[in-house]
């Protein structure tokens, strides 16, 4: 069968194309079957010390496989002769099983084919019909990336790695821009040079470890003028390539900050500094590459899109480089938030979301999102200096302005998710003290799934670490400790202030027509349950005041749904059977559907609660629990959906 396939196969090549198709479907068949058919024979060294041949699994038997791997190379050249032919119209079936073929190959393997016979240049061109061939360069390129000797092997090809530059900035088809893009970037990621031991300022500008590179495909990107060039005429509005439309450059800007951070990860120092002056100073930028992106590439005065883009580009700049230690006397800072800090961009990004100066609706309507975004990031990423400014302040303030709304507003309109997102990113010791916390805002009865999901992020704490071994050293230790408690006192102080909290909680989540609202109604059940909260108390750890009421103050979130006033509402929920609406008429439909996700969100939170119990016995068993947590196990051995479980749900009514 497969030997048929393959004549088949060349003699569809032998065929005038100009009066012939080719049939896709072979091409198809002859995809799935002739590679794995025409594969490589594999050798292991026997006991003997003779080298015996083997079979792989999924692999073609065959006492010929030396023959067979030359049909294999012969049919590629022949599948790449057809490519050179003008007259075939569709040269896409040819492309995809020839890629499919140079699957396994190695970089060395790609040259010995044929490295001077590769059209690399013609085949990484821009325009209509070009699809087919620059995926095939690209894929042939892509061996190159497994090791630096490759990688500077395919980088010392000038006039390709010009083309590849020029394609992925300037290609209308977005695959192909992702391919090429990810290709530059892993050609530099595994060309980065080892870090000398006595170099401060490679400790400086980069992460810990490093690559055992020359550095040869960073000095083709940066070090030489022509690649160099491609960068700035791709994305310059005012002095940019001719050929090229105002759209074309503004998605070449995109593309390029997108990728930036991600470069600069690897090597802030290549980055930021300048590296040709005559073409900087061709396009009015003369602090180096960095600059041009951040600075001067984008119109963000007259193009609120592109100013988005940019937003976006500072989050993700602040994110990558985190790790980048400046080693100066600023505490808690990167090399990335200097950068924004120095040139006025993280206060004028700030200054979007603070509105304290009159903004154009325009702008507030599509900048507010990134902007709160952007703070965000700056507050998850480096709570440490978020707090140590007066940012927190103005956020909080601006927070309780934008959350200070009506009942109605909360249950009927759309949420302020951007606001939302921003108070459950902050240090939660930014939010104390409770009689001026936003938080206080956020109502529990007529509300919707957005808060609830935002309270229950607040109320668990900080994430807790996965266990590795051997043991890592746990970065932040102490600021998770303050996270923790801080949690643990809004919840109490929330609790305090909404004394029916956990009674509404349990309404929401009975309410199955709504299911967003009962899935994040049940989410603030099983982050409680969950909750990483600070027991131990440290010299460093921040201690917090807890309301003045009657309430138990448990120090673990699973023991605070086990007290009042969780205690008359949660456990009774957990344990009781879930709703289904298989009752209705016209069988199982949506509605059966949000049932269930609702049932199995309520067996998750009770199998939450299961192994807290036992942990919890384990190290009290004196205490009571072990009869609780054989009630709550007997009721995880029925399963999701008992038998006789309660029929019908609860309407989906909102009180006003």
């Amino acid at each position: 069968m497969a030997d048929d396939l393959l004549n088949r196969v060349e003699q569809a090549l032998r065929e005038d194309p100009e009066t012939t198709t080719l049939d896709t479907k072979l091409f198809e068949e002859a995809e799935l079957l002739l590679p794995s058919y025409l594969a490589p024979p594999t050798y292991t060294t026997n006991n003997a010390g003779s080298a015996e041949q083997v079979v792989v699994p999924g692999q073609v038997s065959t006492s010929n496989s030396d023959g067979l791997w030359e049909k294999r190379l012969l049919l590629m050249r022949h599948l790449a002769a057809d490519l050179m032919d003008s007259r075939r119209s569709n040269h896409t079936p040819v492309v995809n099983l020839l890629i499919k073929l140079f699957n396994g190959f190695t970089w060395t393997q790609v040259c010995e084919f044929g490295t001077s016979s590769i059209p690399y240049k013609d085949g990484l061109g821009v325009g209509e019909g070009m699809t087919s061939f620059n995926r095939l360069m690209l894929c042939l390129l892509g061996k190159a990336r497994g090791k630096a000797s490759d990688a500077e092997q395919a980088a010392g090809m000038l006039e390709v790695m010009i083309a590849v530059v020029r394609l992925w900035l300037t290609t209308p088809d977005t695959g192909i821009s992702m391919q090429a893009g990810e290709l530059l970037f892993d050609l530099l990621k595994v060309d980065v040079p080892p870090q000398p031991a006595q170099s401060r300022e490679n400790w400086r500008d980069r992460p810990a470890g490093g690559g055992g590179g020359q550095g040869l495909v960073w000095k083709r990107v940066f070090g030489d003028r022509d690649v160099y060039h491609v960068f700035f005429e791709s994305c310059s509005l005012e002095y940019g390539a001719e050929a090229l439309s105002k759209n074309q450059r503004t998605i070449a800007q995109a593309r390029l900050m997108e990728w930036v951070p991600k470069v600069a990860r690897l090597d802030w120092g290549m980055i930021s500094r300048s590296h040709h002056r005559e073409v900087e100073g061709k396009f009015k930028s003369t602090g180096g590459f960095l600059e041009f992106v951040a600075l001067k590439m984008v119109d963000f005065k007259d193009d609120l899109l592109m100013y988005r883009c940019l937003i976006d580009f500072f989050s993700l700049l602040l994110k990558t480089t985190a790790d980048l230690d400046t080693h100066t006397m600023a505490q808690h800072d990167s090399l990335g938030l200097q950068y924004l800090i120095m040139h006025g961009l993280h206060a004028r990004t700030a200054a979007i979301y603070l509105q304290t100066q009159p903004v154009d609706p325009a702008e507030a309507m599509l900048l507010y999102g990134p902007a709160a975004n952007y703070l965000s990031t700056y507050a998850s990423v480096y709570p440490k200096h978020y707090l140590a400014c007066q940012m927190a302040k103005q956020v909080n303030e601006r927070l309780s302005h934008t959350l200070d709304l009506t009942p109605g507003s909360w249950a009927h309109n759309d949420s302020p998710k951007h606001d939302l997102h921003l108070i459950a990113s902050v240090p939660r010791q930014s939010l104390m003290p409770y009689d001026k916390s936003p938080i206080a805002l956020l109502p529990c009865k007529t509300t919707n799934a957005d808060v609830l999901n935002t309270l229950a992020t607040i109320f668990h704490g900080p994430e807790e670490h996965v266990v590795t071994f051997p043991a890592t050293e746990v970065k932040n230790a102490e600021q998770d400790a303050n996270e923790g408690a801080a949690a643990r006192a809004i919840y109490f102080y929330y609790l305090a202030a909404q004394p029916h909290f956990w009674r509404d909680i349990v309404i929401h989540a009975d309410t199955i027509a709504l299911r967003d609202l009962a899935l994040s109604a049940i989410r603030c059940i099983t982050t409680i349950i969950n909750a990483n909260w600070s027991n131990t108390t440290t010299p460093a750890t921040i201690t917090y005041l807890l309301p003045s009421t009657t309430l138990a103050t448990p120090t673990s979130g699973h023991l605070a749904i086990l007290s009042p006033p969780a205690l008359e509402h949660i456990l009774p929920y957990l344990l009781s059977p879930p709703k289904t609406f298989a009752n209705l008429v016209g069988g199982r439909g949506d509605a059966e559907s949000s049932a269930y996700q609702v049932a199995v969100a309520k067996f998750e939170a009770l199998k939450a609660l299961e192994v807290r119990m036992r942990g919890q016995v384990e190290r009290s068993p004196e205490e009571g629990f072990e009869e609780i947590l054989g009630t709550v196990q007997r009721r995880l051995g029925m399963g999701v959906l008992p038998q006789g479980a309660e029929v019908g749900g609860a309407v989906g009514t909102m009180e006003l």
